[in-house]
C-alpha cells in the first residue's frame, strides 16, 4: 500500500493511492492520508487508478476525509477508479457523497 502526493500547492492537493484498501492497507496509510488531504483544507483529488480492491474501511477513510473537507467548504473528487473499485463505490452509495471522475481533467472541472 502506497500513498503518493502528486501535487500540493495553494489551490489543490492531489494524491494517488496504490494497492489494496483493505484492513491492512487502510491501517498502513490512513493517518497520512487524512493528514495530507484534510489539513490543508484545499480541493482534493484522489487518484484511485492503481487501487485493486476497496473494503468498507477504505470507503470509510475516503468519506471521513471528504466530509471533513466539506465542513470547511471544499470538495474531494475520486479520480479514475478501476471498474471493480468503481462498482464497489457505487454499490455502497459513495458516489452520492464524493463525486467520481473518469479523468483528472474531469475531476478538475468538477471542482470549479
Amino acid at each position: 500500500m502506497q500513498l503518493t502526493v502528486l501535487r500540493a500547492d495553494d489551490s489543490i492537493t492531489h494524491v494517488a493511492i496504490l494497492g489494496r484498501l483493505d484492513i491492512e492497507g487502510v491501517n498502513h496509510i490512513a493517518d497520512r492520508f487524512v493528514f495530507t488531504t484534510t489539513t490543508p483544507r484545499k480541493a482534493t483529488l484522489v487518484d484511485l487508478s492503481e487501487v485493486t480492491f476497496i473494503a468498507s474501511l477504505g470507503m470509510g477513510m475516503l468519506v471521513g476525509a471528504a466530509k471533513s473537507l466539506q465542513r470547511h467548504g471544499t470538495k474531494m473528487v475520486l479520480v479514475a477508479p478501476t471498474d471493480l473499485v468503481q462498482h464497489a463505490l457505487v454499490a455502497a452509495g459513495i458516489d452520492h457523497v464524493i463525486p467520481i471522475a473518469a479523468s483528472e481533467e474531469d475531476a478538475l472541472e468538477m471542482l470549479r
